[in-house]
């Protein structure tokens, strides 16, 4: 293992350890993951401990290639570990901070409006089954969703968990405790990354005792499980969110139908590629917990 991967990995160790020490470090994770969702929850880390301001990070290659802006001379790239089956190695990211245009192009990052509310607020009802109450607002529905998604989720998890528990304080606890606090601590977390991705303020919603929790996933393996799965189920959520947002803010910028084709058509229908390009996505499996333990246990070699 080279000597920058080492550090890497050691940072990664230590700023779990701080996360589940620390509710407020905690909190501020989720906000920094919020942004970066489409993420598994190893490299959520290290993007947190290395940039915690990140918004849109891709690898140099897209934002030349696929997005067309420079990355800044001097920028520092967000280090990651990837785990190639056989051996770890690194690879960088940059931020969209990093980065400028070469052609005034605007970074397509989705934002939701008052406007879209309601969209959203039925599509997390269709998608996460729900039921929306009369005069609902959507930090309630995204608190329901959350439960819903996680408790829909959660299971392989969990069995993981139970298996990798040893030394954290959910040792003595008997498996149906530890499964209340595993999906507790994970629904609290995912509508806390939903509400601050969204443009709430998730601290008036969710406080610090909702988050205080994660205090019993006190080993790497522990916190990988539910880090792991709280990543996932945010991602499943968020994309449905996206989605709708997107889909909305098209059809409020499509021009009136015309006869003839315009040039200004043209931008817009390129744009939905860049928006792909923009943040790496990863498909719901519960390996995200396996890779993360394999990089922390690797320390020790």
């Amino acid at each position: 293992m080279t000597a920058k991967l080492q550090r890497m990995v050691e940072l990664s160790a230590r700023t779990a350890h701080a996360l589940a020490s620390d509710t407020e470090r905690w909190a501020d994770f989720l906000r920094t993951a919020a942004w970066n969702y489409k993420y598994p929850f190893q490299d959520q880390l290290l993007i947190y401990a290395q940039r915690p301001d990140a918004t849109a990070c891709a690898p140099i290659e897209v934002w030349n290639r696929k997005l067309n802006r420079w990355v800044k001379r001097g920028a520092k790239g967000i280090a990651l570990i990837e785990d190639r089956s056989s051996s770890l190695g690194l690879r960088h990211v940059f931020d969209v901070s990093d980065t400028q245009s070469r052609q005034s192009h605007a970074v397509p990052l989705w934002r939701m409006e008052e406007a879209d509310t309601e969209a959203v607020l039925e599509t997390l009802e269709n998608a996460f089954g729900h039921e929306r109450e009369p005069g609902m607002e959507l930090p309630a529905s995204l608190l329901a969703a959350a439960r819903n998604a996680v408790e829909d989720h959660s299971a392989d998890y969990v069995r993981l968990l139970l298996a990798e528990r040893d030394n954290s304080l959910l040792e003595e606890l008997d498996a149906s405790h530890v499964e209340l606090l595993f999906r507790e601590t994970a629904q609290h977390a995912v509508a806390y990354m939903a509400m601050a991705r969204c443009g709430q303020e998730p601290s008036h919603y969710i406080n610090s005792d909702d988050l205080s929790s994660v205090g019993y996933f006190t080993t790497l393996p522990a916190l990988s499980h539910l880090g792991a799965a709280i990543s996932d189920v945010a991602e499943t959520m968020l994309r449905e969110i996206e989605t709708t947002v997107r889909a909305l803010h098209r059809d409020r910028e499509r021009p009136l139908p015309r006869t003839i084709a315009t040039q200004e058509s043209i931008p817009h229908n390129e744009d939905k590629p860049r928006e792909r390009m923009i943040e790496h996505g990863t498909d719901v499996h519960a390996e995200r917990g396996i890779t993360c333990c394999r990089i922390w246990r690797s320390r020790r070699r």
